[in-house]
């Protein structure tokens, strides 16, 4: 599959550099953003106490622990059942490399969290956001080869809302709990895009290279 290639792909990878970019220089200048206020007073009012539970386990799949859990059991599905070395491969830089450029960003940009209650511990920076970033990472790259394997277009096309669902919901989470700016969320979901892009066309780059290997040996 060459969705890499594809002229939507290219298309939100454009958006997702522009919306990266937009933020990253707001928060630059200091600048008190509209979008800000109007996302997380929406957010918070849209959803209860009731509803902090459910937004406090999103929080913890998207810490390390949870993120940790979730990539060995891929792992082990795309090494037993599908047998995809290349993917394994892929998933282990997409996940651990995304996750040291989220912390460099996050000291590097050094934005404070929210000034407000946080409903969960936090210790680093503000952004981009690492559950947004990561969350996009991580289901997108794990939707991708599900997808791959996958011979119905609606299964394909229900694995691919499901996981946006989802990495929505875990992006949200952070504003619900009070400790991310809206824009944060917005950049880690750009900044993790770009980084999808970025590995699903390592992924390629790898597979054609082995296949290529494998080719001539069988050639020899």
């Amino acid at each position: 599959m060459e969705t890499h290639k594809s002229k939507w792909a290219y298309f939100f990878l454009a958006v997702s550099a522009a919306v990266f970019l937009y933020f990253l220089a707001s928060v630059n200048i200091g600048a008190s953003l509209e979008f800000d206020r109007y996302f997380s007073k929406f957010f918070t009012g849209l959803f209860s106490e009731n509803t902090h539970p459910f937004f406090e386990a999103m929080d913890t799949l998207g810490d390390k622990a949870g993120v940790g859990i979730i990539t060995l059991a891929f792992l082990l599905l795309l090494l037993f059942k599908y047998r995809n070395y290349e993917a394994m491969a892929s998933v282990v830089f997409a996940v651990a490399a995304g996750n040291e450029v989220n912390k460099w960003l996050k000291e590097a940009i050094g934005r404070p969290r929210p000034d407000q209650e946080h409903l969960v511990d936090v210790a680093s920076r503000s952004f981009p956001s690492g559950h947004a970033m990561i969350g996009m990472i991580l289901y997108a790259v794990m939707a991708y080869f599900i997808i791959d394997e996958l011979k119905s277009k609606s299964a394909k096309w229900i694995t691919a809302i499901l996981a946006g669902i989802w990495i929505f919901l875990m992006g949200i989470s952070r504003i619900v709990m009070g400790v991310h700016y809206p824009s944060d969320i917005a950049a880690g979901f750009a900044a993790g895009y770009i980084w999808v892009f970025i590995t699903i066309s390592l992924y390629a780059a790898l597979k054609s290279m082995f296949r290529r290997n494998s080719h001539q040996r069988d050639s020899a």
